[in-house]
């Protein structure tokens, strides 16, 4: 029996302890709104648990005290709505919609940006209309931090006549906000599913910002499966545009959120998470063009160097032209 009252104790510990640490981000974040005077707050906090942890006895009597202080935190955490409604960054200003009318698919709040620096631009806001029966293939472009564990992915519908339209799965942030991991671990950044033209996608991150290096491959597909793919991206533009949703950097980001669509393959992969290394995943899985080596592929998919040279005018045709161009050298 004491024994049992020993583990019960020691796993209540190690909960108590795990949720107390997690809180202190939960506590600077979304309860002091980042605050300078919530480092004092979150501060008070870490006194305030070891404080109780190492004073009080017998020690279950602390871990019972602080596993209720913990879950009054958690019901009053998870209670905190996502919303539509804040001083969003200009970038993130406008939600798309789209509007389907039998084979159209028009889609309002394209992003197509003229980018200056990532920070600065020229904003373009557009309407484009698909027909579903154009749907002719798709294209996954990886952003990748170098570090082996971060990246980012974005998928390029290519609908023939009527161009393409790409889709990336990001965190919604205010004026002023900058992307953090530790950040996304709390109530901080709404979901957004961006419809953009490539060509802002591209740029913004080869271009205008430090680090990322983009690889384009094709996805092997058919077209009834493209189809039910964007419409599955359709669905969720128009569902977070009536009701919001948060954004987590672990359980709803740009790849956990694709693998959340109906019609996606679910399937557990490490690499879902360390989504740097999804494109491996992708190769294993046959979707990515097997008669190469993956690292030859990766090499002769690489666009940083030929999308900032590329000219505004028929700007993914020569990305497209001057990888395939690399293929025939190689």
């Amino acid at each position: 029996m004491d024994v049992l009252l020993g583990f019960t104790t020691a796993m209540a510990l190690v909960a108590c302890i795990l949720i107390a640490v997690w809180m202190i981000g939960a506590i600077y974040f979304d309860l002091c709104g980042a605050a300078a005077w919530g480092r004092w707050v979150t501060v008070a906090w870490i006194v305030a648990v070891v404080a109780t942890l190492v004073v009080w006895r017998p020690i279950w009597q602390p871990v019972i005290a602080l596993l209720a202080a913990e879950i009054l935190f958690l019901i009053w955490w998870f209670r905190q709505k996502p919303s539509n409604d804040r001083d969003w960054d200009p970038s993130a200003v406008f939600l798309p919609r789209a509007i389907i009318d039998g084979d159209a698919v028009t889609i309002e709040n394209v992003r197509n940006l003229e980018y200056r620096t990532v920070d600065d631009f020229t904003a373009n806001w557009e309407t484009r209309s698909y027909r579903l029966s154009n749907i002719k293939g798709v294209d996954v472009i990886f952003f990748d931090w170098g570090d082996g564990l971060r990246g980012h992915p974005a998928l390029v519908f290519d609908f023939g006549p009527d161009g393409r339209i790409c889709m990336s799965i990001e965190a919604r942030i205010t004026n002023g906000q900058k992307y953090s991991v530790f950040r996304s671990l709390y109530r901080q950044q709404e979901l957004i599913f961006v419809a953009a033209d490539e060509r802002d996608i591209i740029l913004r991150r080869t271009k205008y910002s430090e680090r990322q290096w983009g690889f384009l491959y094709q996805i092997n597909s058919n077209a009834n499966e493209l189809t039910t793919v964007f419409l599955d991206y359709i669905n969720k533009i128009n569902q977070l545009y009536e009701s919001p949703a948060w954004y987590h950097v672990l359980f709803t980001n740009c790849t956990t959120s694709f693998y959340k669509l109906p019609s996606t393959r679910v399937r557990w992969d490490w690499r879902v998470i360390a989504n740097a290394r999804l494109d491996r995943a992708l190769y294993k899985d046959g979707r990515l063009d097997r008669t190469l080596p993956l690292a030859e592929l990766r090499r002769l998919s690489y666009i940083n160097d030929i999308a900032n040279a590329a000219p505004a005018e028929g700007f993914g045709d020569h990305i497209r032209r001057e990888l395939e161009r690399c293929r025939h050298e190689r």
